[in-house]
């Protein structure tokens, strides 16, 4: 199986409005784990874009270094159609951020991207469960991030974190690592056939459940009982809901309560619906060192 790998660097953490300024990709064989290829952009914003300092002290990539050397998103988009064409997707937290950020800067310039009929395999997600209930020489819960993943599987951390190509290349080792413990059956993961470009859902078992905000971990059927009007928010008013989102929790607010199919099995039902409670407020992201904790 041929898999492609990619990583970003960026101008921020809002996927919606932040630029990508690098992008790397690695395309690798699974039944031998050679790398066959790679690519490596460091990509120059179209308009007038800033590099705040505390992203600049994290990749080391700089405005004028952009001006100098980059090339636009727009340029190599057809060889990174050709690149990807009919790879599944590898990433480290990929899924919840690298993907949404190349989905909303793709689409700023019009650009389509296929995020359907491939799996987006997800290494952090699968480290977190590698780890669960792990805890280091002080009793506390081990990281997750991707140099903690590293060394933990190699002895050692690898060089070159914050940049992209290296990360992409430490995340294709630690993947290896994982199906090396658990093997493939492990590694398949329903999430992994979704990409939700505004992070407001995930999908698992077939069902959408939200992934932010005051109902987290409510699936869109028992949110119909619970508190439907923060549905009707999402889809009419939420100034962070995209058209995916909106699309997928529309139809649902358009049937009756008692016409909504319920989860089939008992291990499928949702968690215990919660008081009704009014949305949390959500805040501009900036980066801190919980961010940085994810490298």
């Amino acid at each position: 199986m041929t898999i492609v790998a990619f990583d970003t660097e960026t101008t921020g953490l809002d996927v919606q409005k932040e630029h990508i300024i690098q992008l790397s990709l690695v395309k690798f064989e699974t039944d031998n784990w050679q790398v066959l290829d790679q690519r490596d952009w460091y990509i120059l914003p179209e308009g007038a874009f800033t590099i705040p300092a505390e992203a600049e002290a994290v990749h080391h990539i700089s405005k004028s270094f952009l001006l100098e050397h980059g090339v636009s998103l727009r340029s190599v988009y057809n060889d990174l159609i050709a690149f990807t064409d009919g790879c599944d997707i590898l990433s480290y937290n990929g899924n919840g951020y690298d993907a949404p950020i190349l989905h909303y800067n793709l689409e700023r310039l019009g650009l389509p991207f296929d995020f359907e009929g491939r799996t987006w395999y997800d290494a952090l997600l699968l480290e977190r469960i590698h780890t669960a209930g792990m805890v280091d020489a002080n009793g506390e819960k081990v990281h997750n991030n991707l140099t903690a993943a590293y060394t933990r599987y190699y002895g050692h951390p690898f060089e070159g974190a914050h940049n992209s190509l290296d990360d992409v290349l430490a995340t294709i080792e630690v993947f290896k690592a994982q199906i090396a413990a658990h093997g493939w059956q492990w590694a398949q993961m329903d999430e992994f056939a979704f990409i939700c470009f505004d992070r407001w859902l995930v999908r698992k078992g077939g069902y959408y459940y939200l992934n932010q905000g005051a109902h987290k971990g409510e699936s869109i059927e028992s949110m119909l009982r619970v508190d439907r009007s923060y549905l009707e928010w999402m889809v009419d008013k939420c100034q962070w809901t995209d058209d995916q989102t909106r699309g997928i929790i529309a139809p649902y607010l358009g049937r009756k309560a008692h016409e909504v199919q319920e989860p089939e099995s008992k291990d499928e039902q949702p968690a215990p619906a919660p008081k009704p409670t009014q949305g949390k407020k959500r805040t501009k992201p900036t980066i801190t060192d919980a961010d940085l904790s994810l490298f």
